[in-house]
């Protein structure tokens, strides 16, 4: 059964800078990642199995954008709200324009970019502002709750595109 996680002060001071370094995992990735893309077909990463799909320029592109266009407004609203601010989880299409025409090591770099200041200004936050309650797709959380769910947004559109890439015959063969 799950219980709630202690609110001892050295254990919640471990809680955030734990996910703070979570949040930093997303730069590591983009850095891994960039020859990894390099290597495979270009189709591959600007194309999608299907249309309700995104590419990985597309999904690359958008989760910059997140850390540079929502998920700051988030934490200002958080930070400054009298009451629970409500939120709900950013689309990629809405982010995705264009993503496909701009170069793969731009898009990794973007990334590395945006995510490296937010992840600077979440640690910044004081303790208290990350106990204040917020709703996040519907569910009560907090601070500590919203930036595990941004962490863990960021592994899932990763894991969908690994998976993809797996499945996929991407060989350089003649037709």
């Amino acid at each position: 059964r799950y219980r709630e996680p202690s609110r001892e002060p050295s254990v919640l001071e471990a809680r955030r800078r734990a996910l703070v370094e979570q949040m930093r995992w997303l730069i590591d990735e983009a850095e891994a990642l960039g020859p990894l893309l390099e290597s495979i077909p270009q189709w591959a990463v600007d194309q999608t199995p299907t249309e309700d799909e995104h590419s990985i320029k597309e999904t690359l592109q958008a989760l910059a954008a997140f850390d540079r266009e929502v998920y700051p407004g988030w934490l200002d609203t958080v930070a400054s709200a009298d009451e629970a601010p409500t939120f709900d989880p950013p689309e990629v299409a809405t982010y995705a324009d264009d993503a496909n025409g701009r170069p793969l090591a731009d898009l990794l770099d973007d990334v590395k970019a945006s995510r490296a200041p937010l992840a600077d200004r979440v640690a910044a936050l004081p303790a208290d502002a990350w106990e204040r309650p917020l709703t996040l797709e519907g569910e009560t959380t907090d601070l500590y709750g919203l930036v595990l769910a941004i962490v863990r947004r960021d592994a899932d559109e990763l894991k969908t595109l690994a998976y993809r890439l797996h499945g996929a015959d991407i060989t350089q063969r003649q037709r």
